[in-house]
């Protein structure tokens, strides 16, 4: 569990703060006090006075021997603080509207990230490849919920991105039919528009999933080198490789399959995954390998030169130059020309070599083929700024001044 009453770590950690030595704490430990939740019982009932001679009873049946005068300060304190603990717990868990995860103890998570580093010895977990902390409080809200959702590989951000912090927006919220004004979830996203970075990407994620026991780690990194070799095998003759985006579609929709074929994401008492063993499976199914068949290349020749613009070829200001080659059309002699968004009049729609310039990268909405690289090209033309003498890899919406 990783909640703070029921963090076995947590429970030795907050013992050994208070100043209670470790000989007792083992004693407890072996005789089945191993939680805060299971302190705040065995001295009586949460919202009932700590009488000393429970603490007695108990120091007496762990150690064979009565507590001393501090032994007994300190457990009735720390008892004190896990019955608080529990009732708030329990409160939260009733007025609780939305599905914001829970935080993971402090010692809990140190606990865990340690064993996972002592198991994945071969692995260095830092840096890049050291999920954040709301990834892994994320994923073990799966395993607390016993339910599946999927986790973008955008959203699976490192420590050192969480660090460096995000900009929280406020955000009004219905709760108990009155209007609150609270901090919006920490929006922040990685980048996933080159193969480095989406391994990457999938090394947090299944480094976060062994640590919450929903599967291991390779279980994850199985199902990503399936991915990968998709991508790299080579097409037959007429047909493409799948791109970049054919993978994080493929493993979107792979977990959609796997809320209606897996019932429990728990771990099983023989120490296997379900989750990880019915993903594995995936790689034989119709449904998934379709996302991952080879494209067919683009019939024909090289495609017809478009027709030139009215004005300069890569202005839209009206005037300036005809490039070569520019004759009248057929309809009163005005050639035709494409659409123009409103925000991009006066702009260069054209490189000085001719090539298109495309509208949606210079847009405050963006172009869809998210996976095109600044300075490259996608099916409207290049990704470069469309502000006059400039032409630089950037949109014109990062133009400076702008």
């Amino acid at each position: 569990m990783t909640s703070l009453i029921d963090s076995t770590a947590q429970f030795e950690n907050q013992l050994r703060e208070t100043g209670l030595g470790q000989p007792l704490i083992d004693s407890l430990k072996l005789h089945g006090v191993k939680t805060l939740a299971q302190l705040a019982f065995s001295i009586g009932q949460p919202g009932q006075p700590i009488q000393d001679v429970s603490i007695e009873t108990l120091v007496q049946a762990a150690s064979g021997r009565p507590p001393t005068l501090n032994e007994s300060t300190i457990l009735k304190r720390v008892a004190f603080e896990a019955q608080t603990f529990l009732t708030a717990t329990l409160r939260q868990q009733v007025d609780r509207t939305d599905d914001a995860p829970r935080r993971i103890a402090f010692a809990e998570r140190n606990t865990r990230m340690e064993a996972l580093r002592t198991t994945l010895g071969g692995l260095t977990i830092s840096g890049e490849l050291e999920p954040a902390h709301s990834l892994l409080d994320r994923v073990c809200n799966l395993y607390e919920t016993n339910s599946i959702k999927h986790l973008d590989l955008a959203t699976c951000i490192s420590r050192t991105q969480e660090i460096q912090g995000t900009t929280k927006n406020k955000e009004l919220t219905l709760e108990r039919g009155s209007l609150v004004l609270r901090a919006g979830d920490d929006k922040a996203t990685c980048p996933t528009d080159s193969e480095i970075k989406v391994h990457y990407a999938f090394v947090r994620r299944g480094v976060a999933m062994q640590f919450a026991k929903l599967m291991s780690y390779n279980q994850h990194t199985q199902w990503e080198t399936f991915l990968f070799e998709a991508m790299h095998r080579e097409p037959p003759p007429g047909f493409s490789r799948p791109p970049l985006a054919a993978i994080l579609q493929c493993d979107k929709a792979a977990w959609g399959r796997l809320s209606a074929t897996v019932s429990s994401v728990r771990q099983k008492e023989d120490g296997t995954y379900p989750l990880g063993i019915a993903l594995l499976e995936l790689r034989s199914d119709p449904a998934i390998a379709l996302y991952l068949m080879p494209t067919t290349k683009s019939s024909g020749g090289a495609p017809a030169a478009s027709t030139p613009w009215r004005s300069h070829p890569y202005s839209s200001s009206g005037s300036g130059p005809r490039p070569k080659g520019t004759g009248k059309g057929k309809k009163g002699g005005k050639p035709s020309s494409p659409p123009v968004p409103s925000e991009l009049r006066g702009k260069w729609h054209r490189s000085p070599q001719g090539e298109p310039i495309c509208f949606g990268y210079n847009c405050r909405s963006g172009c869809a083929e998210k996976h095109i690289k600044p300075g490259q090209k996608c099916s409207k033309g290049l990704h470069i700024c469309a502000e006059p003498r400039c032409g630089a890899e950037h949109s014109l919406q990062q133009h400076p001044g702008k």
